[in-house]
């Protein structure tokens, strides 16, 4: 008997699509805004840094647009083949290299690691079936295959980007339908080992007492980095001060092209501005929970409850920094801060995103 052919897939989520495509014009706004000065004072050229982001997206929109037209299910056949060179990639660098970048800083293997972990996790949920909520093959197994990832993640050191791995996890484990106390054992395992690494590392530390003393003096704190982004986001009032006014991104205000790009957005475009690109994230996270739920087989809908979680979270916890909700963690803003590989691997969970919305739309096309 001949091996039934994939069915040819539909038209991509036009909706998800063009709240990509506003989120990252509004990036390369801001990117060219925050970074105009220093590009100025250290190549000599307003557009280097715009050039250099402009290189990543298109390699971004090239490898979205493949991984939309690529069937997201053939990607079961190569998870494995995919978390087997992550593990790798990430001990070399913590063995050989001591560092988190490679390519000039350019690409971070974390990045890469937060795909590929949502890739195989979604494959390995999906062939468990009802084994899933038995120990031995659930929450054992999950727990040493995530803490390895994490704990490498955070050998380099990056412990914000480890808590994104883990919490994007743990939402795929439970919406697998893991057992609610297999989910409960897992959060309070997971924050249990947190508390306990995070209190053995001094980088950790450091960034919890300015975080603590800027609660009490916000506006007079050591921590410039806080300090500075409150200023420019309370200084934009309603409708901010204008597409390259911005007055924070002369040397004021640290990793404002990064970590703090939120603030610059406040001091640019104003609460509407800043509200504009909530929303926008918002309509991204909503499209991606509803192809969770339409997808025609679990893998595609853990694949974009994953993808989902990642980029809301990662969106979250930069929102939750920049307004000094939680600590500053080093995230970045997706879609929106200067960085290449950051801007390339959200692109390519898009595209898986779009090619799970395609098979959705032949789904329907066909029951019609």
């Amino acid at each position: 008997m001949e091996e039934a052919k994939p069915k040819p897939l539909g038209s991509p989520d036009w909706i998800l699509l063009g709240a990509l495509v506003a989120l990252v014009a509004v990036g390369l706004l801001m990117v060219f805004s925050s970074t105009s000065d220093w590009g100025y004072r250290n190549f000599g050229d307003q557009a280097h840094y715009l050039k250099r982001q402009l290189l990543w997206l298109a390699i971004g929109t090239v490898a979205m647009f493949f991984v939309a037209w690529f069937d997201y299910r053939h990607w079961t056949k190569l998870s494995i083949l995919i978390m087997a060179a992550t593990v790798l990639m990430l001990v070399v660098l913590v063995l050989f290299e001591g560092g988190r970048q490679l390519i000039g800083k350019s690409v971070s293997p974390v990045e890469l690691a937060k795909l590929a972990v949502v890739i195989y996790i979604g494959h390995w949920l999906s062939s468990k079936g009802e084994l899933l909520r038995r120990l031995p093959y659930g929450l054992l197994p999950f727990t040493i295959m995530v803490g390895l990832i994490a704990g490498l993640v955070m050998a380099q050191p990056d412990i914000s980007e480890a808590v994104v791995i883990v919490l994007v996890a743990l939402a795929m484990f439970f919406l697998a339908g893991a057992r609610l106390q297999q989910f409960a054992i897992g959060i309070l395992g997971g924050v249990g080992a947190f508390a306990l690494v995070v209190s053995q590392l001094d980088e950790a530390l450091k960034r919890l007492a300015p975080f603590l003393e800027c609660w009490k003096q916000p506006l007079t704190c050591s921590n410039d980095q806080l300090r500075q982004g409150l200023i420019a986001l309370g200084s934009g009032g309603l409708l901010g001060l204008g597409p390259g006014n911005g007055r924070m991104k002369y040397l004021w205000l640290p990793a404002g092209h990064t970590d703090s790009i939120f603030a610059i957005v406040g001091e640019e475009l104003g609460f509407l501005g800043g509200t504009a690109v909530i929303a926008l994230f918002a309509l991204v996270t909503y499209r991606g929970f509803r192809l969770a739920r339409l997808a025609p087989d679990s893998f595609g809908s853990l694949l974009a409850i994953g993808i989902t979680c990642w980029i809301a979270l990662q969106a979250m916890i930069n929102l939750f920094v920049v307004t000094g909700t939680i600590p500053f963690t080093g995230i970045a803003l997706p879609f929106i801060s200067l960085g290449g590989s950051s801007l390339v691997t959200c692109m390519v969970g898009i595209g898986i995103m779009l090619s799970i919305s395609r098979a959705v739309g032949a789904a329907e096309q066909a029951a019609r």
